[in-house]
């Protein structure tokens, strides 16, 4: 029953496995012998293509009910005994080798029959293909049939190294960026335009300059060494600031927020390690 969700979930034998810890063909001979049981056909298989058939529409309904069911009870005996089990987690790269890392880190101290996964891309990842529990995200998401919940927000800062002021001039408005030597983060919206509210209008700023990364550790490296001028999510710039290698640009310039998020699957929201482990990045966050 897990397989042939799984499969439905993900569309193909092969990502189902993936998110199982199966082989595929092990996926593939689970599926055929439930269809066996219950002597129905669930899948129309071709070699490019498959689809559910109307007993597999109906079927697929109530196996979720009864996995839901078997996962509430899997969750009771986690209650009592502890947990226990894999957790997947897909994040940021700068932000998961940072605060998702110590979060996973003081999860797995607090529960070491948990075993952690964590896959760090700036891509954003398929959950249900990629065999994901839980994904933190930063920035506004499109409407998804997903579980989201805001864990915090994060203020874009415009930086840049006193070397760089001191060679190039300190801009007095952001209009004066366009005059500036830009480093862009192609995880943006439109690296080539940042975003500025001033007296209630927000305004759409050019920039442009001979470094782009799709990183905001990869970019701060080039900032500091006074190569330009970079918007940043205020949750890199810290020890920056504090020490005084960079410089806060329009600081009563109201910059953009973005929050961050964690994502779940329906289901596997209804996993005690999961939720155990958005509220242990909570705390973290607030630390």
């Amino acid at each position: 029953m897990q397989s042939f969700v799984a499969v439905v979930e993900t569309g193909s034998f092969v990502a189902a496995g993936q998110r199982l810890g199966l082989s595929n063909k092990l996926v593939s001979k689970r599926l055929a012998q439930l269809e066996q049981d219950i002597g129905m056909t669930l899948l129309h298989r071709t070699t490019r293509s498959m689809s559910l058939t109307h007993e597999g529409t109906r079927y697929l309904e109530g196996a979720r009910r009864v996995l839901a069911e078997f996962e509430q009870l899997e969750n009771e005996f986690d209650a009592a005994d502890g947990l226990k089990g894999v957790i997947r987690i897909a994040a940021p790269t700068t932000y998961g080798e940072t605060t998702v890392a110590r979060a996973a880190s003081r999860f797995t101290e607090e529960h070491p029959n948990v075993t952690v996964e964590l896959a760090l891309s700036d891509r954003y990842e398929d959950l249900a293909k990629g065999g994901f529990d839980v994904a933190i995200r930063i920035g506004h998401l499109s409407g998804s049939s997903l579980i989201v919940r805001k864990l915090g927000e994060t203020r874009m800062k415009v930086v840049a190294a006193p070397a760089y002021l001191k060679a190039h001039g300190t801009p007095e408005h952001p209009a004066d960026l366009g005059d500036h030597i830009c480093i862009r983060d192609t995880n943006s919206t439109d690296p080539n335009r940042w975003s500025f509210c001033i007296e209630g209008q927000t305004i759409q700023v050019p920039v442009s300059g001979p470094f782009l990364a799709n990183s905001p550790s990869a970019c701060l490296a080039p900032v500091r060494a006074g190569m330009g001028i970079f918007t940043c999510p205020d949750i890199f710039l810290a020890d920056d600031l504090s020490t005084g290698r960079l410089v806060e640009l329009f600081p009563n310039t109201h910059a953009e927020s973005l929050p961050i998020q964690s994502i779940h699957l329906p289901s596997a929201f209804r996993k005690t390690r999961v939720k155990a482990f958005v509220d242990v990045m909570q705390r973290e966050m607030r630390g």
